[in-house]
């Protein structure tokens, strides 16, 4: 039995004059339930010490009060481990993210490296091949500039040899007398 039913009180009337208490706050409050404010809480036990002959409700209420501040205490712990391990993590994850950086960094730089000799290698060579290249056209040049002078020579020195042939038949036929012209045609 309760004791606003004890004392001919109806819960309704409890939570009316409590202040815009619900009926249902006032009935979990009543069974112990949970989920009512400690400042509801303090007026509903406020008003029940009043109306009740055996006051100990006030008891129950320093109880609540010292278990809410105990949970509240536990809660502030559990708050402080989980942001104890969220630094830790953070920590380690920055931690991890500058060895990952620094490797990253020291790969590109012995990559950059690499490609630079490679590069210098290269461009080396490649000037190296348009050298002998340059020489080889020289070379062609000269070749082809020594084939035509040769040619302009042998053409030279045909005509020379058709002119003094020419010559050489002009003077045999010019020897030969009438007859072995005769024959000879």
């Amino acid at each position: 039995m309760d004791w606003h039913t004890s004392q001919g009180i109806s819960r309704y009337e409890v939570a009316k004059s409590i202040g815009g208490m619900n009926i249902k706050t006032a009935k979990r409050l009543e069974e112990g339930e949970g989920g009512v404010t400690f400042e509801a809480s303090f007026r509903y036990f406020v008003y029940a010490e009043s109306h009740k002959s055996k006051p100990n409700l006030m008891r129950k209420f320093r109880e609540a009060m010292a278990s809410y501040q105990s949970e509240q205490e536990q809660a502030n712990v559990v708050i402080a481990q989980q942001k104890q391990r969220r630094l830790e993590n953070l920590r380690s994850d920055f931690e991890h993210r500058k060895i990952e950086n620094t490797t990253r960094q020291s790969v590109q730089m012995e990559m950059l490296e690499k490609l630079i000799s490679l590069t210098t290698k290269h461009d080396a060579k490649t000037k190296e091949l348009e050298t002998e290249l340059q020489e080889a056209r020289d070379q062609i040049a000269a070749m082809q500039k020594e084939q035509q002078e040769v040619a302009e020579r042998h053409s030279k020195e045909l005509e020379e040899a058709k002119r003094l042939g020419a010559e050489e038949e002009q003077q045999k036929f010019a020897n030969m007398s009438w007859l072995e012209r005769i024959q000879k045609k």
